[in-house]
């Protein structure tokens, strides 16, 4: 039990930073880092430390982004929930909001994570916990020692953390989709596969609008020179660009995967139905001459010669079952049977 321990406190912990916030300075000159309380971060932020910090979704992250000097357009684009793939340059800061995906069954969640990038700062918000924030929580301190020169290492870790995300995200997608195949070849006549088919095709083409929203933000925060980004980290950025379009081509190559098997499916219902109309034809040729022999000799004539005839019952069926004898065997011979 006592080995456990550690890392239910680590995970404690976690969920503590993630409900009232954390905030990180780094000195890049000697290589320090230093957990610093949210209240501290305004002072030093003035005295140009750069500093992340990770705020809840709310009125106190809000506060904290007014008390560094975040413009208010920008913390009102947050209280709003807006910017989705949107990189706003704003006086003080640039905003923009990625998209954390986690694949639930066949329904696809998508957590907005806003991004606000200052001069001796980055801030992220998210409402709840975040699999990206505590990925880099976990990896910023090796890559901070071995790589950083700026602040735009941070960027690169927070864009990295997202790519695996989505990788994680699309293989479980991906699975879902095998599964939707092997379900197909061991019973095509379940009534809920289809309605499965459009809720998983939906989650790829949420997944796919998710990492093309990345895709622009990376795009612009690379590209654009802005005093808020070094110019040292966007190369570095910019080869991100990379594994986001190979995540969207992925996406979309899954989704006509499912495509095409929606459409054998289709085919194969088509094709059974068509199998029951064709059974059906040949029982109603089958039964067309017995109706018509029951439709003559069931006439309300008064004179019917074979009615006379002592051997006309049997002649009657006789004839009745060497039509259908000859039906049956033409219609195996056409293969219709």
């Amino acid at each position: 039990m006592e080995i456990f321990e550690p890392d239910i406190e680590r995970k404690r912990r976690m969920m503590s930073k993630f409900e009232l916030g954390m905030a990180i300075t780094f000195n890049f000159d000697l290589k320090e880092i230093n957990e610093v309380p949210i209240s501290d971060v305004a002072a030093r932020i003035d005295e140009g430390v750069f500093c992340w910090g990770h705020l809840p979704l709310n009125d106190s992250g809000y506060e904290v982004l007014k008390m560094v000097g975040v413009d208010l357009d920008t913390v009102d684009r947050i209280v709003n929930n807006q910017g989705h793939g949107v990189l706003r340059f704003g006086r003080s800061a640039i905003h923009c909001t990625l998209l954390e995906a986690a694949a639930e069954g066949r329904n696809l969640t998508l957590k907005p994570i806003h991004l606000v990038i200052g001069e001796n700062f980055i801030f992220t918000l998210c409402d709840g916990h975040s699999g990206v924030i505590e990925h880099v929580c976990d990896s910023y301190r090796e890559d901070f020692y071995q790589h950083a020169q700026s602040g735009g290492f941070l960027l690169f870790e927070l864009v990295d953390s997202l790519i695996l995300d989505y990788r994680q995200t699309l293989g479980e997608l991906a699975g879902d989709v095998e599964s939707m195949q092997n379900r197909l070849i061991r019973n095509a006549k379940d009534k809920d596969i289809f309605q499965d088919f459009s809720i998983l095709s939906a989650a790829l083409l949420e997944f796919r609008n998710a990492v093309a929203v990345a895709r622009e933000s990376v795009d612009g925060l690379s590209n654009r020179r802005s005093k808020f980004i070094s110019e040292s980290a966007q190369p570095f950025l910019e080869r991100q660009a990379i594994p986001l379009d190979r995540l969207s081509g992925d996406a979309t190559t899954e989704r006509a995967i499912l495509s095409e098997t929606l459409n054998l499916y289709m085919g194969m219902t088509s094709h059974n139905t068509n199998l029951v109309i064709n059974r059906l034809v040949v029982i109603s040729m089958v039964f067309l001459p017995l109706n018509f022999l029951a439709a003559v000799y069931g006439m309300n004539f008064k004179y019917i010669p074979e009615f006379g005839w002592r051997f006309g019952y049997l002649a009657f069926w006789c004839l009745a079952i060497s039509l259908v004898t000859t039906i049956i065997i033409v219609c195996r011979r056409k293969k219709w049977l």
